[in-house]
């Protein structure tokens, strides 16, 4: 549903809030308060359209020159995440919405929203997540991703060497850190 191959069930609003008996033995993820919050959250991405009949996923070696690349997913630990962060700041303006951690699904984070399939997603933002906890499962406890349209990942690989990241790598990567006051 969240990549627009399927269509909404009508009882999935009571999945992701309270439950109900007549669904799934009543389970519920809790996701939002009540029923109504969660068809509100379903409604806000609008129309999910795929790009075509297909949606493939591949690594970046795995890509030849022909390949309709809508977006990329990186993942990574919080220091890589937070220097792409920096490196999409290096090449925007937009220091309050290039960046979004919206609500959805994992898939939605790091596929519908960068690759532009939903209607209301906002266009050339990275998307940092997944902010769904039942993704915890699978995605190591350390571990976050950025999804970024081919647009502003051009932007980004094409300004690396005059960022930070070429000219001051070792605030990007220090080889000491001064650490967090713990007690």
């Amino acid at each position: 549903m969240w990549c627009g191959l399927a269509a909404r069930g009508p009882k999935l609003k009571y999945f992701l809030s309270t439950g109900t008996p007549d669904f799934m033995r009543g389970e519920a993820e809790h996701l939002r308060p009540t029923p109504e919050a969660a068809e509100r959250f379903l409604d806000a991405p609008g129309k999910v359209t795929t790009p075509g009949r297909y949606i493939t996923l591949a690594r970046y070696d795995q890509i030849d020159d022909e390949a309709e690349v809508l977006s990329f997913v990186l993942i990574g630990k919080a220091e890589s995440i937070r220097n792409l962060g920096g490196l999409i700041h290096f090449v925007t303006d937009d220091i309050f919405t290039s960046i979004l951690m919206p609500g959805g699904s994992s898939c939605a984070t790091m596929i519908t929203y960068p690759a532009g399939m939903a209607e209301r997603a906002p266009r050339n933002a990275a998307f940092v997540g997944p902010v769904d906890p039942t993704g915890n499962s699978w995605l190591p406890p350390d571990v976050m991703t950025m999804a970024v349209p081919l647009s502003l990942a051009r932007a980004m690989a094409e300004s690396a060497d005059e960022s930070f990241l070429s000219k001051r790598s070792e605030v990007a990567f220090p080889s000491k850190r001064l650490g967090l006051n713990e007690k």
